[in-house]
């Protein structure tokens, strides 16, 4: 009987061992999986696919998992570290797999929630690091009302460089070259130069520490740390910073000044999701980085990867009313088998402030990490992308 037994799950780890050759002939990395005689576990990091829903349909689709284990979990990673996990039993997989249930029927009995599984980067399969993402981006500064000229408009050409270099460590840069300038002559210059460090601290807790040359011409550090109170709907968000005037011109010569003081921001923002409506409701209070002390309220509408948004900023500079939208390009995929790639980015992002002039409420930018994109891990997103991608097949 024990005889019997080895050779099923012998043959049980040589049929998903297929799952990982596949994953990364398909491009995925950070490949692992585990296997028992009642559980198998995937591990994949997706950066093939703009949506992480995309990826994880894929997923579904090109691996294979015998029901020798009764129950299965596929874990999502982003730089290494595993945010979100998908469980269901082997049997209803292997339904949805020969067509006998839809993609509705397997999501409704399929768990997907945060995960608190480990990951280590030491026996990973198609390993993600130090590849390097060379991306373009346009970025449009804009005045309106101007008597003489009512639109007056400066577009950016932003080359981007990124690489992960370990789990959650990742360092990202972007050049910034104006061209058409009606708004006052700015030299190119680095826009921001950053190490960022993303580290889960619990199943829904998670860090990200950052220093390096940010936008505003701030150099220093930056500290977000992100936890969710109730499933992806209420989430707490505290940001400190540390920083003083510094940059790098177009010649890569470092500027800064030791005799300004250091200036430090923080803020404490509270943001609740109404999933039936893709609507998010934030409020944020604390202090700017030109040291001015007040709250920001917004409203989000979400439609996928696009947004709008409306918000109201007052602090003791002043109040100022404005909208923002983010629209995703249109390529919802890209080639990761070259150690360098390049890409457009993914998404173009506007705001709009009823005030040109006006300095309430300014933050700075430090580069994209793991509780920037955590809106597209939220377990109902990930649900909802889904079923929008099954109906695209």
């Amino acid at each position: 009987m024990i005889k019997y037994a080895f050779i099923a799950l012998l043959f049980f780890k040589l049929a998903n061992s297929q799952n990982l050759k596949v994953l990364q002939e398909h491009g995925f990395e950070n490949l692992q999986e585990f296997y028992s005689e009642d559980q198998y576990t995937l591990f994949y990091e997706d950066n093939l696919y703009r949506f992480p829903a995309d990826g994880l349909y894929q997923v579904l689709e090109l691996i294979n998992i015998s029901t020798k284990a009764s129950n299965a979990k596929v874990v999502i990673l982003n730089k290494g570290v595993p945010i979100v996990e998908m469980r269901f039993t082997s049997r209803d997989y292997a339904k949805l797999k020969t067509k006998n249930s839809t993609i509705e029927d397997f999501l409704s009995v399929a768990t997907i929630d945060f995960t608190d599984e480990k990951y280590n980067p030491e026996k990973t399969l198609n390993n993600s690091y130090f590849k390097t993402d060379l991306s373009l981006r346009f970025q449009l500064d804009y005045t309106l009302g101007n008597f003489d000229n009512p639109i007056r408009q400066r577009v950016n050409f932003q080359p981007y460089l990124s690489t992960d270099l370990s789990k959650g460590v990742n360092f990202e840069t972007y050049y910034n070259v104006p061209e058409f300038d009606e708004l006052g002559f700015m030299e190119p210059q680095v826009g921001i130069l950053r190490l960022s460090n993303d580290v889960k601290l619990s199943k829904v807790d998670f860090l990200n520490m950052s220093v390096g040359f940010f936008n505003y011409n701030r150099l220093g550090l930056s500290f977000d740390y992100l936890k969710f109170l109730y499933k992806d709907n209420l989430r707490w968000n505290v940001h400190m910073g540390i920083t003083r005037f510094g940059r790098l011109n177009k010649d890569l010569i470092m500027f800064y000044d030791l005799s300004t003081d250091l200036r430090v921001d923080f803020f404490s923002e509270l943001n609740y999701r109404i999933n039936k409506y893709d609507m998010d409701l934030s409020f944020r209070y604390g202090s700017y980085i030109l040291g001015d002390i007040g709250y920001t309220a917004q409203i989000k509408r979400y439609s996928g990867q696009r947004f709008i948004g409306l918000f109201y900023k007052k602090s003791n500079y002043g109040t100022m009313v404005g909208f923002d939208f983010n629209l995703p390009i249109p390529i919802r995929k890209y080639n990761r088998k070259l150690p360098i790639r390049t890409k457009l980015f993914d998404h173009f992002y506007l705001p709009y402030n009823y005030r040109s002039d006006s300095d309430v409420g300014m933050l700075y930018y430090i580069g994209e990490n793991l509780i920037s994109r955590m809106t597209d891990y939220f377990p109902a997103i990930i649900k909802k992308g889904l079923l929008k991608a099954s109906k695209r097949g």
